[in-house]
C-alpha cells in the first residue's frame, strides 16, 4: 500500500474514532428537548433560532398559535429521532473505523469485511426507520411556527425516499462485496 494512502487512511481513522466518542453527547439531546419542554419556552425558542429558516408568507405568527405549539408531541419524536439517528451514525463509524484497520493490514475481502459491509446495511435502516420522526417534528413547527429545521436534525418526509434508495445501492455493494469474497475465496482453497 502506498505511504500516502496508508497515511490518509490513519487521518480518516482518526477523525472517525474522535467523532465516534462525541457523536455519543447527542444522546443527552432528548434531555434537552423535554426540558425545553418543560419550560414551556420551546417554540420562543424556536422562532429565536437560527436553525430554523422562516417560511416564505409566515412572517407573523400569531400568538394563538405559539401557544398551541404542541410542545411534548415535538420533544418525543424528535427524542426517538436523534436516538435513532445517533445509533444509526455509531454502527456507520464503527463498521468505517474496523474497516479502515483492515485495509491497514492489507485484509481486503474478508468474511469480516463483509460483516461489516451489512452493518452499514443496519445503520441505514436506522437512519430509515429515524426519519419518519425527524420528519413529523420538523413538520409541526413548519405548521405551527411557519420555521423549517435547517439545523442537525432537519430530516423531511423528502429524505425518506432518498434513504431508502441509499439502503438499496448499499445493498447492492453488499451483495456484490459479499461475492467477489467469496470468489477470493474459492481462488484461495484452489491454490
Amino acid at each position: 500500500m502506498p505511504k500516502i494512502l496508508s497515511r490518509g487512511l490513519t487521518v480518516i481513522s482518526f477523525f472517525a474514532q474522535l467523532t465516534f466518542v462525541l457523536v455519543f453527547f447527542y444522546f443527552l439531546a432528548p434531555i434537552y428537548y423535554f426540558f425545553q419542554a418543560f419550560q414551556g419556552n420551546m417554540a420562543s425558542d424556536i422562532l429565536k433560532s437560527d436553525n430554523f429558516l422562516l417560511v416564505p408568507n409566515h412572517l407573523h405568527i400569531s400568538q394563538a398559535l405559539i401557544n398551541q405549539f404542541p410542545v411534548y408531541t415535538y420533544a418525543i419524536l424528535m427524542s426517538i429521532g436523534v436516538i435513532l439517528a445517533t445509533i444509526s451514525i455509531l454502527y456507520e463509524l464503527r463498521a468505517l473505523i474496523k474497516i479502515i484497520s483492515n485495509l491497514g493490514q492489507k485484509k481486503y475481502f474478508t468474511a469480516e469485511n463483509v460483516k461489516l459491509v451489512r452493518l452499514f446495511i443496519v445503520s441505514q435502516i436506522y437512519t430509515l426507520a429515524c426519519d419518519p420522526f425527524l420528519a413529523g417534528a420538523n413538520q409541526l413547527s413548519t405548521s405551527y411556527l411557519g420555521r423549517v429545521n435547517n439545523g442537525t436534525f432537519n430530516a423531511t418526509w423528502s429524505n425518506i425516499p432518498d434513504d431508502l434508495i441509499t439502503l438499496i445501492i448499499i445493498g447492492v455493494i453488499y451483495i456484490l462485496f459479499k461475492l467477489a469474497e467469496q470468489m477470493k475465496r474459492e481462488s484461495d482453497l484452489t491454490v
